[in-house]
């Protein structure tokens, strides 16, 4: 996807009259995915929206000129050229991004900036940006992060395969070649240019070179996970809860469980809550929920937790869809699936969201009740 590296940042912005001291661009973040979820409540109104957006962006450039420091100077303004070609203001995020100073922006911001650079058409631009980021230095994930950009986005492949390359020369461990590979199989599923399986492929080499390390035991997962069907057995996993409990498959063994992957800025969270808590109600102890949340900030997740009623368990390790979870499942967006007493698979990638996809989930999780382990 074009503004891949960009997903985290687009939930933005408070609408406060005035502007608070101390904020964050977390803190504004939170405030704005407050708004966007009330609004998105009722029905969907296409002018509400874009009024809501045009607030947020003169929002938020006041939050970089007053307030933004230290990593949100950069963050925020990526943002708000985000928010402005949202809004078919070329000539705004033009100037937001050429506000970044390329002597001290980070150089996966600058990376970053040169993708939305290209979706404005600023070709001389994003040129500079991506020989400012190559030309910083920066940590083994962000540069990472660069070569996926610099391959998929950017399509400068031969500049992003240096990176994998030179990182992989460098490695002084299996489980750091392993987490290098991992993340180069895994950006090789959006090249245009290789056939629809060679992230798979790559995938099933990992696992074999490397057999030992996370990063095979997380691509074996997600190999098996590709192939998932009605019947087939579940992904194994383990994991803590916010409250520190320790959940697992075994653990839910002769009990329906039904896995949320969940996302606080879903707009269908209401209605796939009130459903799960209507058959929660309806079938008692038979059936169990865990939620995977696919945020990275622990706290908006925790408050919305709270604002929504949840009263399942929750598994959030600030990792986003980086979490172990949604790694091994391949899930990166929000979706329900339901596993049956026997610890095979129920139910995928459902979704409560309309009328018909609501009948599924009743259907599919009253089957999985009614059925003997």
């Amino acid at each position: 996807m074009l503004r891949i590296a960009l997903t985290a940042l687009l939930t933005t912005l408070a609408l406060a009259q005035q502007v608070p001291s101390q904020r964050t661009l977390a803190d504004v973040q939170r405030a704005f995915g407050d708004q966007l979820r009330a609004l998105h409540q009722g029905e969907f109104d296409g002018k509400k929206e874009r009024d809501l957006l045009q607030r947020q962006v003169a929002e938020l450039a006041a939050f970089v000129q007053h307030e933004a420091a230290g990593d949100d100077r950069w963050n925020a303004r990526l943002m708000l050229a985000d928010l402005r070609l949202g809004l078919g203001d070329r000539d705004g995020a033009a100037k937001a991004l050429t506000e970044l100073d390329p002597a001290a922006a980070p150089a996966l911001v600058q990376a970053s900036a040169a993708a939305l650079a290209q979706h404005a058409g600023l070709t001389e631009l994003r040129g500079k940006l991506i020989d400012g980021a190559l030309a910083r230095p920066a940590e083994l994930p962000d540069r990472l992060a660069i070569g996926r950009l610099l391959m998929t986005v950017l399509r400068e492949i031969e500049r992003g395969e240096a990176i994998f390359t030179a990182a992989l020369q460098a490695a002084k461990d299996d489980e750091a070649k392993a987490a290098i590979r991992w993340h180069r199989a895994d950006a090789l599923r959006d090249r245009e240019d290789l056939p629809d399986n060679a992230a798979y492929e790559a995938l099933a080499e990992l696992a074999k070179d490397l057999p030992g390390t996370y990063y095979a035991s997380v691509a074996r997962d997600r190999l098996a996970a590709s192939q998932l069907t009605i019947g087939k057995d579940a992904i194994p996993f383990a994991a803590k809860t916010t409250t520190g409990n320790d959940v697992s498959l075994a653990g839910y063994q002769g009990r329906v469980l039904v896995l949320l992957f969940w996302s606080v800025a879903d707009p269908d969270n209401d209605v796939t809550l009130r459903t799960l808590a209507a058959l929660k109600k309806d079938h008692g102890d038979a059936l169990s929920v865990l939620g995977i949340a696919l945020d990275p900030d622990v706290k908006t997740v925790a408050a919305a937790a709270t604002a929504m009623g949840i009263e399942f368990p929750l598994v959030c390790d600030g990792k986003g869809i980086h979490t172990d979870m949604a790694l091994r499942w391949h899930v990166e967006m929000p979706a329900v699936f339901v596993i049956g007493r026997d610890g095979k698979m129920a139910g995928l990638g459902l979704n409560a969201g309309t009328a018909d996809g609501r009948r599924d989930v009743n259907d599919t999780i009253t089957r999985a009740v009614q059925q003997k382990g």
